[in-house]
C-alpha cells in the first residue's frame, strides 16, 4: 500500500533511434518501505453542502415539470409545441423526406382518407406517422370502424382472450402466442412497416 501523499512516481517512455542516452533523476531516495497499518481506521470525509437548484431550474420538484422545457422552446422563433417535440423525439421516426418538407414538423397523417383494400397492415402503417391532436372523436371513431371491419371475429376473440387471461394468469396467453405463428408474423410485419 503506497502512501500517495508522501511519495510520487513518474513513468517515462523514450522512443527513437539513440546511440547514447543520458538521464538525470532528481529527488530524495526512499530507503524504507512505508509502514502499513494493521488495523483499519476510517477517516471522516468532510461534509459537502448541497446547494439546491432554484425553483425555476428544478423541474423534478416543480408543480409543472414541463414548464422549463416549454419556456426554453418559446425562446426559439416559430418553435413547435412540447408535445410535438416529445412525439418526434421518442415516438415517431420521421422519414428523410419529412425533414426536408416545408411544413415539417407539422405533418400529420389523414386517418379519414379513403384507402383501397384497407387492412390492418395499412392501419399500422398509418399510425406510425404523427397524428394531429386536433383530430375529432368522430374522425377517430370512423378510423376505429374501418379497423373493426377488417379484423373480424377471430382477432376479437384473441383480444378478449388476452384481456381475460391477463386478469387471471399471464402464462396461458404467453404459451398460446409462442405456439402459433404470431411472433414470426409480427416480426416480419413490423419490419415491413418500418421500411
Amino acid at each position: 500500500m503506497l502512501i500517495i501523499s508522501q511519495h510520487a512516481t513518474r513513468f517515462v517512455i523514450f522512443q527513437g533511434d539513440f546511440e547514447y542516452l543520458s538521464l538525470a533523476i532528481y529527488g530524495d531516495l526512499v530507503a524504507e518501505q512505508p509502514i502499513i497499518p494493521l488495523t483499519y481506521r476510517p477517516n471522516t470525509l468532510p461534509s459537502v453542502e448541497h446547494t439546491p437548484l432554484t425553483g425555476s431550474l428544478d423541474p423534478a420538484n416543480a408543480k409543472d415539470p414541463t414548464l422549463l422545457a416549454r419556456q426554453l422552446l418559446e425562446l426559439i422563433p416559430e418553435s413547435p409545441s412540447l408535445a410535438i417535440v416529445v412525439r418526434l423525439m421518442y415516438c415517431v421516426k420521421p422519414s428523410d423526406a419529412d425533414w426536408e418538407h416545408p411544413d415539417f414538423p407539422y405533418l400529420y397523417v389523414d386517418l379519414g382518407q379513403d384507402i383501397a383494400d384497407f387492412s390492418l397492415e395499412k392501419a399500422v402503417k398509418l399510425t406510425t406517422e404523427q397524428i394531429s391532436d386536433e383530430l375529432t372523436s368522430d374522425q377517430l371513431s370512423r378510423f376505429a370502424d374501418k379497423i373493426s371491419s377488417v379484423i373480424g371475429p377471430p382477432v376479437c376473440f384473441l383480444l378478449r382472450l388476452q384481456a381475460e387471461t391477463i386478469l387471471t394468469h399471464p402464462c396461458p396467453l404467453r404459451i398460446v402466442i409462442s405456439r402459433t405463428a404470431f411472433p414470426v408474423y409480427c416480426r416480419t410485419s413490423l419490419r415491413r412497416t418500418r421500411n
